[in-house]
């Protein structure tokens, strides 16, 4: 945990939703890939992830960069298809089936999971009182399908969505349309997210401290209050 001392306990924690609270199975991974392309003919090669991954994040930020800040339901085509490509791809006919039938398996619920310290994390911060609520740019599957497949509304007094909006974040539209919702200010809560050009800049831009969650801990660089794991999230909260 990179914070000098806690931040001041908020009335609201607001949680990103994707890779924070959710995680994808092995389906959108080299594996799930893998086996999804065999069903289409396509021989992908998964010692060629890492290329692919990062093919799919820069298709992604040249989609953003061209769109704008808007809900884009094209973006998960486009990162698909990047990294099919980047496995090896294959006949375009192939390629575009394979696509789909991915696209179709990130809307079903059951293809994610909650990480391990999320309900922990989300019980101790419901007993200190303090309320919860969600800010996700929805990608290809529907926040209120989510919160209702795990149980989540016993914890989230509020949800919002990039397709609710129209916007993705970091557009301050999103987090100003949640703060209405739970008529707090901005400075009385604290988001939390993976993101630290969505969540984290998004929120401080529109006067809300905010925490990097850092699974992976990649992120040792930067200069932001960053955790690597939902089970300290009680303690850099000062509870």
């Amino acid at each position: 945990m990179s914070l000098a001392q806690p931040l001041p306990t908020p009335k609201v924690v607001v949680f990103d939703l994707d890779y924070t609270l959710l995680r994808p199975s092995d389906q959108f991974e080299a594996p799930g890939y893998v086996r999804t392309g065999a069903r289409f003919g396509l021989a992908l090669d998964p010692a060629r992830w890492p290329q692919a991954e990062r093919a799919a994040y820069g298709a992604a930020a040249a989609r953003r960069e061209a769109t704008g800040l808007v809900h884009d339901d094209g973006l998960l085509p486009v990162i698909a298809h990047a990294i099919i490509d980047g496995l090896g791809g294959g006949p375009a006919a192939a390629v575009e089936k394979a696509v789909q039938a991915i696209i179709v398996a990130w809307s079903r619920a059951e293809n994610f999971g909650l990480y391990e310290d999320v309900l922990p994390c989300l019980d101790a911060l419901k007993a200190a009182g303090i309320r919860m609520a969600l800010l996700s740019n929805a990608l290809g599957h529907g926040v209120e399908e989510i919160v209702a497949h795990f149980a989540l509304d016993d914890y989230m007094a509020a949800a919002v969505s990039s397709l609710e909006t129209g916007a993705v974040k970091p557009a301050p539209r999103m987090f100003s349309t949640l703060f209405g919702l739970l008529g707090v200010a901005p400075a009385d809560a604290v988001m939390v997210g993976d993101s630290v050009e969505d969540d984290v800049k998004g929120a401080v831009a529109c006067g809300c401290p905010a925490i990097l969650l850092d699974r992976a801990g990649r992120r040792r660089d930067v200069t932001v209050p960053r955790i690597e794991g939902l089970a300290e999230l009680p303690a850099a909260l000062g509870l």
